[in-house]
């Protein structure tokens, strides 16, 4: 225990120092309190680009894994040398977000299959590697890979356990709810009710639905970072217009979530209209953030093209058919057989139809509603449950007349902003994706959103003060089943599996271990990935694939393995 306990505390030093790093180099500002705990969410994009521009010319071993960790904990131990007050801040933050962590992953399981499939063994290309051109020919599923793997893989050193590399997903979510709590406190004090409000119930929603680790994929941090966008919006939506600073955030906020899975691209609208309207347009080509900005994207999309030969895998209308690593073939099957299988295609009663045929006038309807809509409304149903009772309350205090609403309640155009951007997410993830892990922190958004619409029209917005009471006493009751459920989870394991603290990422024996992977190669005979015999490949040997390709090739291309599929003739 004491392992992983020591890991966590290492890996939230890190997440922070490189907030630290970018606080002060890039935004060039002084690390305060009052910006304390927004910096491992920004330090979290920095090392997860950081790792992905280093994998074009080096593999994340465990020599630059432990050059980054060392950077880390220099930055760490001067910023706390140089004040004590902000020391304290610092010490009493990373202790309270590893407390978090350590009761989210103690015990858990990593999300499955998704992880053993690709996440993983793009986790041991990466770590092994310089990026792999066309790796999406061993899997197609590596063209899918998060940015998330990249931050995973610089846990990659001589200092941590290896399978520490489940803890910065955990830590994602230990940080953003402090920073809610404290967002939540500061708008208060600064008299933004309506904003204190909206960060409550993002605050709450985040608890009931993040608060089991098996349950994390790429998707649910990805959420998460799409609720931190809006809190930032919400919180600086007056200044990014005339701040160069605020706007390179959003701008990174935005890359990252893109970076994080294709289906947040929409997000990249909004730094575009706000640069539109930026009334400083001229000092952007003075500023150092801007182009890094800049590098951070294009190195993910030239990233994805060396991969899979698209930009965006696998939107057609992004990819190079001249390039021979794409498979044109490969990729339109997904394209289809990916919104097919979201829309619940495997479900189809009598005759099925294929999923060219399936996607197209609605016949996904249907088969849709009688399935995975159940799920989704069983998906959402707690936080539905929880705005009721919040409603409920303010109700029977409303008629008891413990509140009045005034003028300055009405609510600002900003929420209106939020309201219809996230009905244009909403909608288009319904046509094209309608999954709830693809659409959850949408749906929860406009569910907020029309909550504020319903009690700002009823007047229900409460007095300041019953307010507060009243979202102490809610959030208090999110925190206490969270922790219950998790520490119930923990003791129910500890003495089954008290060897076995850590999220598992390795072949078990009951799945298939590493020595029985088969190692298929060309006709010169060289090593071209291992079969893991249709089992989940885990973290194992690089690369790997779960099932058989027919017709690989690869060959070295200056310092990079390339491969490519060989077509017939």
């Amino acid at each position: 225990m004491f392992t992983i306990i020591f890991n966590i505390i290492l890996t939230n030093i890190i997440l922070l120092s490189y907030g630290i790093i970018f606080k002060v180099f890039l935004v060039k500002e002084k690390v305060l309190k009052k910006n304390l705990n927004e910096l491992p969410l920004f330090g979290i994009i920095l090392l997860s680009f950081i790792s992905l521009l280093l994998n074009f010319i080096f593999p994340i071993n465990k020599i630059l894994g432990t050059i980054i960790f060392i950077t880390g904990l220099l930055f760490f131990f001067n910023e706390i040398k140089k004040n004590n007050l902000i020391g304290f801040k610092i010490i009493k933050l990373i202790l309270i977000s590893s407390i978090i962590t350590f009761f989210l992953i103690a015990f858990s399981n990593i999300y499955r299959p998704d992880a053993g499939l690709y996440h993983l063994p793009f986790l041991s290309i990466i770590n092994e590697n310089k990026i792999l051109i066309g790796s999406a020919n061993i899997h197609f599923r590596f063209a899918t890979t998060s940015i998330l793997q990249y931050l995973s893989a610089i846990q990659n050193n001589f200092i941590y356990d290896l399978k520490s590399v489940s803890i910065p997903s955990a830590s994602i979510f230990s940080f953003f709810i402090i920073y809610l709590l404290r967002e939540i406190k500061i708008n208060f004090i600064l008299d933004k009710k309506i904003n204190s409000l909206i960060f409550f119930l993002i605050a709450c929603y985040s608890l009931i639905s993040f608060g089991r680790f098996s349950n994390y994929g790429n998707d649910a941090i990805s959420h998460i970072y799409f609720l931190f966008l809006l809190v930032f919006i919400l919180k600086n939506y007056s200044n990014i217009k005339f701040s160069i600073k605020i706007f390179n955030k959003l701008s990174l906020i935005s890359i990252f979530l893109f970076a994080t899975k294709a289906f947040m691209s929409l997000v990249l609208i909004i730094p575009f209209i706000f640069l539109i309207l930026h009334s400083k347009k001229k000092e952007f080509l003075k500023n150092t953030f801007f182009y890094l900005n800049a590098l951070f994207f294009a190195g993910w999309l030239i990233k994805s093209l060396l991969i899979s030969g698209c930009l965006i895998y696998p939107i057609k209308q992004t990819c190079m058919e001249s390039m021979s690593i794409y498979d044109k073939e490969k990729t339109t099957i997904e394209a289809r057989s990916g919104e097919a299988w979201s829309k619940d295609w495997v479900n189809q009663k009598n005759v099925k139809l294929n999923f060219e045929d399936y996607n197209k006038n609605f016949n996904w309807i249907k088969t849709w509603k009688e399935n995975h809509l159940k799920k989704i409304i069983e998906k959402i149903a707690p936080y539905l449950f929880f705005l009721i009772l919040f409603f409920m309350t303010i109700f029977f205090q409303k008629k008891r007349a413990l509140n009045k609403i005034s003028i300055k309640e009405k609510l600002p155009n900003k929420i209106h902003i939020v309201f219809f951007f996230t009905l244009i997410m909403v909608i288009i993830w319904f046509f094209k994706f309608p999954l709830y892990r693809y659409g959850a922190a949408f749906i929860a958004i406009l569910i907020t959103m029309c909550f504020i619409y319903l009690i700002s029209f009823l007047k229900m917005i409460p007095r300041k003060d019953i307010m507060k009471k009243n979202m102490q006493i809610f959030l208090c009751i999110c925190v206490l089943v969270i922790f219950t459920k998790n520490v119930l989870r923990i003791h129910k394991n500890i003495y089954i599996n008290s060897n076995d603290i850590w999220p598992n990422i390795y072949p078990t024996e009951k799945e298939i271990i590493t020595s029985s992977f088969e190692k298929i190669k060309n006709s010169q005979g060289s090593l071209l990935y291992f079969y893991s015999k249709g089992e989940l490949c885990m973290y194992s040997q690089a690369p790997c694939s779960n099932f058989k390709i027919k017709n690989l090739e690869k060959k070295k291309l200056f310092i990079y393995d390339f491969y490519w599929i060989k077509k017939q003739i």
